[in-house]
């Protein structure tokens, strides 16, 4: 998708654009207490890890009685599903945002940047999305559809570059683009390149080889 020169323009870029957790995104206005248990939610998270996350610990740290946040969460699972919810409405604009104008291609490029850019820099938030089982409330708190919005981005700008793709097809290859572009941030999340004695300058070759061999794979025949 991207031949970048360098990965630290998307990490900037990421860092700089507001998150969505100081607002809500779909649905009524939320109090300051859901909005305030939200965000400690996330900051338990980043400092104790998921399996510490209970209402009663957050009521206990945002300094409120224990059964304030059952008043916006009916349980455990529903406050981590909202917070998933929120990092997908976040990744989902952020990936908007991305290359507005240029030629299809381009965009594309735009998109792969901004995929890669997100997850270097908001690794907790990608995480909670790609690699923590969601809640078995997930379906009750429509996360599908949040899901689905930050896939859509893809696929539309996919059917800008490829208008022979419609449908399921089209959902495969913006997939297969999805999949490619996972792999590689998972990889420099773990900073495996760095112990196979890959500098700085070869580990953003291998993004730019990854990217060139899925223009080749997307481009028009």
């Amino acid at each position: 998708m991207s031949t970048t020169q360098n990965l630290e323009a998307g990490l900037t870029a990421s860092t700089a654009f507001p998150s969505v957790f100081s607002m809500s995104t779909r649905g009524p206005s939320k109090t300051p207490l859901h909005e305030a248990c939200l965000r400690e939610a996330l900051e338990m998270i980043a400092t104790e890890g998921l399996e510490a996350l209970n209402l009663r610990a957050i009521a206990r740290r945002l300094g409120v009685s224990h059964q304030a946040p059952y008043k916006h969460f009916s349980s455990r699972d529903h406050l981590l599903a909202e917070v998933i919810r929120r990092c997908l409405a976040d990744f989902a604009a952020y990936l908007r945002a991305s290359g507005e104008g240029g030629d299809p291609l381009a965009q594309m490029h735009a998109l792969g940047e901004a995929y890669l850019g997100y997850a270097l820099s908001r690794p907790l938030e990608y995480q909670l999305m790609f690699a923590t089982e969601w809640p078995e409330v997930a379906h009750q708190a429509e996360l599908g559809v949040d899901a689905r919005a930050a896939f859509d981005v893809l696929c539309l700008r996919l059917s800008a570059l490829r208008p022979d793709l419609a449908g399921r097809a089209l959902d495969r290859e913006a997939m297969f683009v999805w999949s490619a572009m996972h792999g590689v941030a998972g990889v420099l999340q773990s900073g495996a390149m760095r112990y196979l004695g890959m500098d700085g300058d070869e580990q953003r070759a291998v993004v730019a080889h990854v990217n060139d061999l899925v223009d080749r794979a997307i481009s028009p025949t």
